[in-house]
């Protein structure tokens, strides 16, 4: 069930929104990483740019709802993304 942008699951445990949240970035974690090159592509001002305004959004939309409810195993995919 998706409710307000956070997808819940049965067990209101946040895993099915952990779940959608690192689907949606991976493509655009990797659109990022194929567009930092040294030689060509964006500059490290316009990736930070990008990164803080899409990924970490991303990311943090409802954080203080779901923040405590995630297990060590759901935080690490968070962190994981994160160091992509």
């Amino acid at each position: 069930m998706k409710y307000l942008g956070t997808h819940l699951d049965n067990k209101f445990n946040f895993n099915a929104h952990i779940d959608q949240t690192v689907g949606k970035l991976i493509p655009l974690v990797n659109i990022l990483y194929r567009t930092a090159k040294l030689q060509w592509g964006l500059g490290h001002k316009a990736l930070k740019t990008f990164y803080e305004g899409a990924v970490v959004q991303i990311l943090k939309y409802g954080a203080h709802i779901w923040v405590e409810a995630i297990g060590k195993n759901k935080q690490a995919k968070y962190k994981r993304i994160q160091r992509l």
